[in-house]
């Protein structure tokens, strides 16, 4: 059995070194995962009774989801590692019984690790749920009480998966919150048909996922129940940041629309920064955003008057916004400030967009009044692999922000 531990540990070696391309991030953490999964195989291998095994493969799985790595790396170890087993078990006639039982032992093994790794995860989603019931306290916009409901109704839903319960203490179906009833009616909120539509198939998939949970909770499947609570995390995710900018671009009387530029005020940009925040962290996708002033704008509103100076704001905010992706998100941030936020987007490409507004724009000749003459600003990008939370995201584009007018202005800086 040595020999045979010894072999597996070799193969595990082999695949983290050359096969960890996609958990390079991760690679401080190979030795810990190597000994955590080899003392567990050891005792599916030696026999060791499952229950002493159980409490093992839930801290495995806590690790995993503490050190931002993906349950997925588990799936992948088994995919290749137990094939080897079976064909090492396949050339002992006397342990060809054992295989089918020993593939049982395998899937206990992913159960009891997803079932950790799920614990954690849903710690910091109700985390999530408390920030964002924060947030929208003070909103008085009319979706304020659906949204507010059906965050108490997902934080239902995570306190039934953390008791395992699989009898639900919330109603499942998506036509029985009120939310799912008043998009139904022909008003739908008064919400604007392309944001209606897509609210209405967020939500219908959201109850659906959460059947689903249910079903694996009864069944008590904690692999699948873990990969549909992932899923079901994600729509809630977008979900609240679609409601989130239909919050900001519905409701001017709100005010989330700055009244000086119509772009979005900064007063909505808490709910969907942290709505994007999040949605790029679960779906491990990129997501940058931009800090852009406009240079010297003191001196034109001191030399020309605010009358000047607000014309000169509202072209700028208009000709950035112009050239955004609808994707896209630009908030006024303060005085001559905007922020933008770009979904789904890497640092380089972010500079990319940047870098072509701000040449664009600098080869305009504006006329306003007594001012002609050319406008030019300056941006600093930061991407969210720069920040663990959307505060030092921000800050961390402020002080590129700083960089690129201390450089000359005129510029992108990182």
């Amino acid at each position: 059995m040595d020999k045979f531990l010894e072999d597996i540990s070799r193969n595990l070696t082999s695949f983290l070194q050359k096969d960890f391309e996609d958990y390079k991030d991760f690679s401080a953490e190979i030795k810990n995962i190597k000994n955590m999964y080899m003392e567990l195989v050891k005792g599916l291998l030696t026999g060791e009774d499952l229950s002493s095994l159980k409490p093992k493969a839930f801290l495995f799985g806590r690790y995993l989801f503490q050190h931002d790595i993906s349950y997925m790396l588990l799936l992948d170890i088994d995919d290749y590692i137990f094939p080897f087993v079976i064909e090492r078990l396949s050339n002992d006639e006397n342990l060809l019984k054992e295989i089918h039982k020993l593939e049982d032992r395998f899937r206990f093994l992913e159960n009891k690790v997803a079932y950790g790794y799920l614990t954690e995860n849903i710690k910091q989603d109700k985390n999530w749920i408390r920030e964002k019931l924060r947030i929208i306290k003070n909103s008085e916009s009319t979706l304020k009480p659906f949204v507010k409901d059906h965050l108490i109704w997902v934080n239902k839903v995570l306190e039934d998966i953390r008791k395992l319960r699989s009898k639900s203490s919330v109603p499942i179906g998506h036509n029985k919150c009120d939310l799912g009833k008043r998009l139904e009616e022909s008003e739908g909120l008064g919400i604007y048909d392309e944001y209606r539509d897509e609210i209405i198939v967020l939500h219908k998939k959201i109850h659906g996922s959460a059947l689903q949970i249910y079903h694996f909770m009864k069944n008590k499947d904690f692999k699948h129940l873990l990969l549909e609570y992932l899923e079901f995390f994600n729509l809630i995710g977008k979900f609240v940041s679609l409601l989130g900018l239909t919050f900001a671009v519905m409701y001017e009387e709100d005010a989330n629309i700055d009244p000086l530029t119509k772009v979005l005020s900064r007063r909505s940009l808490e709910f969907i920064l942290s709505s994007q925040f999040h949605i790029a962290k679960i779906s491990k996708r990129p997501l940058s955003i931009a800090m852009v002033d406009i240079d010297d704008f003191k001196r034109i509103n001191d030399q020309y008057g605010h009358q000047i100076g607000d014309a000169v704001l509202r072209k700028v905010a208009g000709f950035i916004q112009d050239n955004l992706r609808k994707s896209d998100f630009i908030f006024r941030y303060g005085g001559e400030e905007f922020l933008i936020i770009f979904p789904f987007t890497t640092k380089k490409d972010a500079v990319f967009v940047m870098e072509r507004i701000v040449k664009k724009l600098s080869g305009l000749k504006l006329k306003y009044g007594d001012f002609e003459g050319n406008i030019t600003i300056s941006a600093g990008i930061a991407s969210i692999d720069d920040a663990s939370d959307m505060y030092t995201l921000v800050s961390k584009a402020d002080k590129a922000l700083y960089r690129a007018k201390k450089a000359g202005k005129n510029r992108v800086s990182v």
